[in-house]
């Protein structure tokens, strides 16, 4: 039995190239003056009850187009979705909620259109504001609250309406730490109460944890659909591919050709190749390179991304006071992180190398290995764990 059938679905939208365009094709019926992009394209995918589905792809694949096809917010332009059950969603910050009434407001309005009563939703009031940890904002406009209190706000209000699918947009990746661990326990009761569940992320680690079947979107189509560890390796597989091919479609003049990266790895303390590490411990990062003519000295410079793309930490051998002088031919460099201190989640690493006052830069790799930081035996909010000391005077 299914929660979801889609059937060869498609979606695309007019691109005027000039606003006067689309007045002159509304007069003028018989002539086109816009360009079709299509969003998505000939999508089929059935979606049993009671599953986890992870819905994984690269910014602007169509994910989130397809989310809210389903949700029913923007129609088809081909095909169809058949669903018959209660949907709750939490797509793009703050969809659905007016920012001028407060957030006791905004709950109300929700669960009148989820069909509650208005005495149904004061039951479920105290347990709402409960769960977002909003008490003391609940009464203040929306326009006040941060980024992290819409989510809050958002998620509250669509698990109190007890959905048969909770359909999630990326909007953890909003909230902090503490709020995340609180969500994803909520969806993993959702879990056991054979809810379905569809789960939009960058992070490769929650789907791979949380998900019962993943699908792989890509340019509007679906790429990879099935096991969860299969689809998601695939995708990590092509995104670190990707990173490497950044600057191979430029025309290269092989004279001018000083230094070229050749691989990275990532190894455990080990030096066993891994993608898994345990908060706390330690991890090395190789670089293979070569040399096509004598440098006096270069510097070595890796940066950590999490899974939205922000910068975590940069470190180079020009401000650690390192030297590398490298001989013609195959070189490597090693980088080691000792008691890593990341918090769960999925890292993407860059690579580089520069000229000696490490400005000109000679070969450079984005997203180009990944690593994951699995579960830690202390709590705390954030994406890392500083080495602290409490003293109470």
């Amino acid at each position: 039995m299914y929660a979801v059938e889609i059937k060869h679905l498609s979606k695309y939208y007019k691109i005027y190239d000039k606003p006067t365009n689309r007045l002159k094709e509304f007069f003028l019926k018989n002539k086109k003056y816009h360009r079709e992009f299509w969003a998505l394209s000939d999508i089929s995918l059935d979606i049993p009850k009671g599953k986890t589905v992870g819905i994984i792809g690269e910014n602007g694949s169509g994910k989130s187009t397809l989310l809210k096809l389903i949700c029913n917010i923007i129609s088809p332009s081909e095909g169809k979705i058949i669903t018959s059950e209660k949907i709750a969603a939490i797509l793009e910050l703050g969809a659905g909620f007016n920012i001028e009434f407060t957030g006791r407001e905004n709950i109300y309005m929700y669960c009148s259109i989820m069909g509650l009563t208005r005495q149904e939703t004061d039951e479920k009031m105290s347990d709402i504001i409960a769960f977002s940890e909003l008490e003391e904002f609940i009464d203040q406009p929306l326009k006040t609250y941060s980024s992290g209190m819409y989510v809050r706000l958002a998620f509250s209000a669509a698990i109190s309406v007890n959905p048969d699918i909770l359909v999630v947009d990326e909007a953890l990746a909003v909230g902090d730490i503490h709020f995340q661990l609180k969500c994803i326990n909520k969806i993993k009761e959702f879990k056991q109460l054979q809810k379905t569940i569809l789960f939009v992320t960058h992070d490769t680690y929650t789907v791979k944890n949380l998900c019962d079947y993943a699908v792989w979107i890509k340019n509007g189509k679906i790429n990879l659909q099935g096991d969860v560890n299969f689809v998601c390796e695939e995708y990590e597989r092509y995104i670190k591919n990707k990173g490497k091919a950044v600057d191979s479609d430029k025309p290269k003049d092989e004279s001018k050709e000083i230094l070229r990266i050749v691989d990275t790895k990532i190894y455990d303390e080990n030096c066993n190749e891994n993608g898994q590490f345990k908060h706390g411990k330690n991890l090395i990062i190789n670089i293979k390179y070569e040399t096509y003519k004598a440098l006096e000295s270069i510097v070595a410079g890796v940066a950590i991304f999490d899974s939205q793309g922000y910068y975590v930490c940069g470190l180079n051998t020009k401000l650690d006071g390192v030297k590398i002088i490298p001989k013609i031919g195959c070189n490597e460099v090693q980088l080691q992180y000792e008691n890593i201190s990341l918090l769960p989640g999925t890292y993407f690493i860059d690579v580089g190398f520069f000229e000696e006052e490490g400005v000109g830069k000679l070969d450079y790799m984005s997203k180009c290995n990944h690593f994951n930081i699995i579960s830690y035996d202390y709590f705390a909010e954030g994406i890392v764990l500083l080495k602290h000391k409490w003293m109470v005077k």
